[in-house]
């Protein structure tokens, strides 16, 4: 299967732009797997990550679950429930499974947890996501294989 295509300077796990957030995204056999630790800038509630954050989180993982062949994919609608409360500087795990497929529609669900606790769930998501191809696709100069 391809490598998924993605933009260099993404806000969620580029290595290239100062502002991103640092994901680091690896594949899984059963779809994704993201880790990230937010820190001080990243706070909602006092002493918590914000919601928007992991709701980020969440979505970019999501996103690099394989399918399509590497296709350029877009959010076409996500639901995340916060569980828990998400203390700052936690080193987090998200673990995104691939779920049903309707033509160029594909479904995840991710879970988010501490990574020295895979038991207490701090926040989980669905997203429903689509296919691009053909002249639809985004303009391919800013893409790259990470």
């Amino acid at each position: 299967m391809a490598q998924l295509q993605h933009v260099r300077g993404c806000f969620g796990c580029s290595t290239t732009n100062a502002a991103s957030l640092g994901i680091e995204l690896a594949s899984a056999p059963d779809g994704a797997e993201g880790r990230v630790r937010f820190g001080a800038g990243c706070e909602g509630a006092p002493g918590l990550v914000h919601g928007g954050l992991l709701a980020t989180f969440a979505d970019e993982v999501m996103g690099y679950v394989q399918h399509g062949d590497g296709a350029v994919r877009l959010t076409v609608e996500m639901t995340i429930r916060y569980r828990r409360p998400t203390p700052l500087d936690t080193h987090l795990v998200c673990r995104a499974t691939a779920g049903a497929v309707t033509g160029r529609r594909f479904t995840v669900h991710a879970v988010i947890t501490a990574a020295d606790d895979d038991a207490t769930v701090l926040a989980e998501a669905d997203a429903t996501y689509v296919l691009v191809t053909g002249s639809a696709a985004p303009n391919s100069s800013s893409r790259t294989r990470p």
